[in-house]
This record gives structure tokens, sequence and C-alpha cells, in this order.
């Protein structure tokens, strides 16, 4: 056995994941802490020693730390990013790359409030959140939540049967019936163990990079001096670019993620104490930013690819309605028009990442289901079966959509549901603030309070955003007139954003309830193996 100085990795076959789901290892409710009762015996996929040793940057455990972050990450390079981003791509150009830039630097920054959370009180944000407020607000968050979850499986359905047409000439219709089959794929993969999921999530990563980033060096990368531009100077050209760029925020800061990835990273057990404790944060927010740098990249060059193709391709269009129909359904009608540029292998390697990338968001997204139910309920449930009933949540209106409006309000139920999940994301990342923000949930780990209002002014400016949009969308649409049926919807409007905005100001004024200070100073005081013996049989040390 090594010192504790080195590096060691136990691996475990199954078992991790439902005790992480619920907060409870060996103590009935506190992970971390050594407890007087046995429930259950799970530990952890990942051992890691010697966090107390020093300060210097260990690039040893800094790869025992490697993979949450990349299972975090398939939700910002989902189908839905590919439809929001080749959207923004066809339409405007380079100008909304901006909002890419600062969704994922966004992104990195909340996510990064996830790991804190789950490091410091060793729960997860469902199982922190189940204590906090009262039964009636619980189910409510949960009910929200879920509606989130269930919109984010919407387009890992569309794109994955999108990618099965592409490749096997595949109806949209039957594809989407096919896409139930996924739930096969996550049995078969979840008896494997977390580590090597992680590899294979991390390979079909690599996959989609390869895929698009080939794809922009045959392009040359686009104009240099335009797509900095883009990146740098912060524009919308018109109502439908805000309407983008929401969806883009949409698809990139998923609120299904963070409770995700405040669960994953207690697959990670190392020797307790403050010290270690603030390196584990340090190591898993350095792993976090690696793998949204990755996806920053496939993003960009996803919307590079899109803005330069459409400008540079020889279209026989002389009525212009093929470049039409490539802007209003660009998963089904890029890949041809990526051919005339990029040759005969475009269409399979955008079909090969698209399907990539819903098998994928669908794993990711069931896990978080898992946590989601098993944190604001305390009821387990096998994970084939929750995959399966949410797959159904979300066939059922991508199915309806595609039959009776075609494949091009398919790929438009894609971008709604992404701005959806814009307007969810508050109810998970309010609480997630306060608990952060909070001495009592988190203790020393909790963030200054400049730190604090800064993260108000992002909360602030998502809802103000929404808010924008929906106006906008409504002005737009023409829908509210003098007619009794757009009076109707305007009241509608008008009430669904009273009820929004005071839903979203009774989350942010209400005062932390609940005292976690001795969990959390047990995890900071405590010498402890993160409560598992670390004498068990059958340890793997490296």
């Amino acid at each position: 056995m090594m010192s504790m100085s080195s590096m060691s990795i136990e691996s475990e076959d199954n078992g991790e994941f439902a005790a992480i789901a619920t907060g409870e290892r060996s103590d009935g409710g506190q992970l971390g802490t050594r407890g007087k009762e046995q429930k259950e015996k799970s530990a952890p996929d990942v051992r890691v020693e010697g966090m107390d040793d020093d300060d210097s940057f260990s690039l040893r455990k800094f790869a025992a730390f490697v993979g949450p972050g990349f299972l975090m990450c398939i939700a910002y390079v989902d189908p839905g990013n590919f439809e929001s981003n080749l959207q923004a791509g066809c339409q405007f150009g380079y100008s909304l790359l901006w909002v890419l830039l600062w969704a994922t630097l966004m992104g990195l920054y909340i996510q990064a409030l996830s790991v804190r959370l789950g490091l410091a009180t060793g729960w997860h944000l469902a199982r922190v959140m189940r204590d906090e407020y009262p039964t009636p607000a619980r189910y409510s968050l949960w009910i929200v939540t879920e509606l989130a979850i269930i919109a984010s499986d919407v387009p890992e359905v569309i794109g994955t049967a999108l990618a099965l047409k592409l490749i096997f000439g595949l109806p949209t219709v039957w594809g989407v019936l096919v896409t139930s089959a996924s739930t096969l794929l996550f049995l078969a993969l979840q008896q494997f163990g977390v580590r090597k999921l992680e590899a294979f999530m991390g390979s079909l990563i690599g996959v989609m990079s390869v895929c698009f980033v080939a794809q922009m060096g045959m392009l040359e990368g686009g104009d240099g001096g335009e797509v900095i531009k883009g990146i740098v100077v912060p524009i919308f050209q018109n109502g439908k670019a805000l309407f983008i760029g929401i969806s883009l925020l949409g698809a990139v800061v998923m609120p299904h993620n963070l409770f995700l990835h405040s669960a994953l990273v207690l697959s990670r057990s190392f020797e307790l104490g403050e010290r270690a404790v603030r390196r584990a944060l340090k190591y898993n927010v350095a792993e976090s930013a690696l793998a949204l740098a990755v996806t920053l990249v496939i993003n960009f060059a996803v919307t590079i690819v899109a803005a330069q193709s459409i400008r540079d391709a020889d279209f026989d269009d002389p009525t212009g309605e093929k470049r039409r129909g490539i802007i209003d359904r660009p998963l089904q009608n890029a890949p041809d028009m990526l051919k005339d540029v990029l040759g005969k292998s475009a269409k399979g390697l955008f079909a090969a990442a698209l399907l990539a990338s819903g098998q994928s968001s669908t794993i990711t997204g069931t896990y978080a289901g898992q946590f989601v139910m098993e944190g604001f309920l305390e009821i387990k449930i096998n994970p084939v079966l929750r995959a399966f009933l949410t797959r159904t949540c979300a066939i059922l209106p991508s199915l309806l959509v595609t039959i009776i409006a075609g494949d091009e309000y398919a790929e438009f139920l894609i971008v709604i549901s992404s701005v959806f999940l814009s307007f969810q994301l508050p109810f998970a990342l309010i609480p997630l603030v306060k608990f952060c923000g909070s001495e009592k949930i988190v203790g020393a780990m909790a963030i200054d309070p400049r730190a604090l209002q800064r993260t108000w002014v992002i909360v602030s400016a998502i809802v103000f955003a929404n808010i924008v949009l929906l106006c906008v969308w409504v002005h737009e649409s023409g829908a509210v007139n003098g007619s009794p049926g757009g009076v109707f919807l305007g009241l509608f409007v008008a009430l669904f954003m009273i009820l929004y905005c005071a839903s979203l100001s009774a989350l942010a004024l209400r005062p932390v309830t609940q005292n976690l200070t001795m969990q959390v100073r047990d995890r900071l005081e405590s010498k402890d193996f993160d409560g598992q013996d670390t004498s068990a049989e059958g340890e793997e040390y490296i």
C-alpha cells in the first residue's frame, strides 16, 4: 500500500450512484461522517489520498478528479445546442458567438457553486432542498424540475431520430419511437461502474470534437476578423436574434445539471478536513473548466461552420427556397449543404456527432432524474425505469408534433424546449445561490459577500432576459390584439409573468431555515477518510 502522499483509486462495479443520489452512505444522512448506524455500505468509485499533504498542484491527483465535469458538460453539447448553434450561425453569422462565450463562463461559475455545495455538505442540491422547503413548495419545485428534465430530453429524442434519418434513411416518426431503446444502452453501461461510464462519455465528446473541428478546419476556420468581432462585441441584431440568444443560454446552462454535478462530485472520496475539501474544490473546478473549454470549442465550431457554409455553399437555388429550408431545418438540411463545401464525408461526420450527442445526453439526464426524485421525494426507482418514464414523457410531444406538423416544427420544438429551460433555470439557481451564500448551510465554505452580490447580478440578468424575451416574442407574433382571442392571450401572458416573478421573488426573499452547521463542521474538522472504512477488503491501489 502506498503512502498518504500518493493517490489511490478504488473501483466498484455498482451501488455508488444509489448512495450519492440519496445523500446517505454509512450514517443515514450525512455523507463524509462516520455514522453510528450502517444503512448502506457503498464505497465511492475513486479514492484519493494525500489531499492534506501540501498546497502544490498535483497532476496525479487532478487525474483522479477527472470525470464528473465531463459527464456534466454533456449537457453543453446536446442536440439542443446543435440546433440553436446552427440557427445562430445560419441566420446571424458570427454575431452571437459572444453569447456562447459568456453563457459558458457563467455556466462554469454556476457549476462551481454546485461543487461547493456538494463538497461542503456531503449532500447534493435536491437533498438540501428537501429539508429546506415546506411540502407544497418542495413538491412544486420537484414538478418544475421534472418538467425541465423532460424538456431537456426532447432535443435528445428529436436529435437522435434525425441522426438515424441521416444515417439509415429512417423516417423521423419511426426514429422517435426507436429512441426509446436507449434505455437498454443505459442498462448496459451502468453495470460497468462510474469510472468506465465517464470514459465512455469522454470518448463521445471526443467524437463530437473531431467531427466539428475537422469541419471547421476544412473551412479554414471562417473569417478571423468577423469571428473575433462576434466573440467580443455583445449585440443583438433584432428580436429574432434575442430569441435565438436566449435559446443558446437555455441550451448551454441547463437546470438539471446543477443537481447532477452536485451529486457527481461525491463519487470521489478523500481524507476530510477544511484544507482537503478546499483542494478538492479547486481540482473539481479545474476539471470542469477543462471540460467546458472543450464544449466551447465544439459550440464555436458548429456556429462558425454553419455561418461559413451557408455563405459559401454553391446553391442551385434561384428561388431561395433551399436556403430558407436550411435555416428553418438546420439539423436535417445542414449536412446536404455542408456536402457542397466539405465533400461526401460531411453527412457521416455530422450524423455521428449528432447521434453521440443525443445518446450521451440521455444517460446524464437519467442520472440527474434519479438524484432529483430521490432527493426531493425520498423515492428510489430503478434507473432504467426512470429513463423509460422520462423518455416516454419526452416522446409524446415530439411524436405528436412530428406527425401533425412535420419535421420542420419538430426542430422548432427543440428551440422552444431550450427557451423553456432558460425560464426554469432560476428555480434551481436561486436556492443554490442562497445555500452557497449561507454559513448555516455550507459553513466556512460560504462565498464572500462581494461574490454573492455578483452572483445575484447573474441571476437577475437571466430573469430579466427571460421577461424581455417573452415580451418581444408576444409583440412580434402579433397574437395579442383587439380580438377576443388576442385579449385572452394578453391576459394569460400578463398573469404568467406576474406568477413567474412572484415565485422567484418568494424564493429569493425567503430566509434559509435549516442548519447544517454541525454536519459541515464534521466534514471540515474531521480526519476520517470520507466516512468509509479504509481497510475494506478488495481495495485496489495504484
